[in-house]
């Protein structure tokens, strides 16, 4: 059970990053060059080519004009809502 707790409290964190990422772009591109550098340095520049192509798929999902939903909706399965916290689930006792 312990598990299934941590991936749900996973699979909320994902969901509340995907919402902040919809909501502030430039933000969100501005930290992921951050890191990057922060990763390039630490590594010495090893993992530069793999660092650049998360860079890119971040940007990909965040710098495309006139894209009305950034993300796809997250997808659900089983009782539990997309509005509903684990703590708040009332499927289990």
């Amino acid at each position: 059970m312990a598990l299934m707790r941590r991936v749900a409290a996973l699979g909320a964190a994902v969901a509340a990053a995907r919402q902040y990422a919809r909501q502030n772009p430039e933000k969100v591109n501005k930290y992921t060059d951050q890191a990057a550098a922060f990763v390039d340095s630490r590594t010495g520049g090893r993992y530069r080519k793999h660092i650049d192509s998360a860079v890119r798929q971040v940007r990909k999902q965040t710098s495309i004009p006139g894209r009305t939903q950034p993300f796809p909706e997250p997808q659900y399965y089983g009782p539990q809502s997309a509005t509903r916290y684990p703590s708040q689930r009332t499927d289990r006792s």
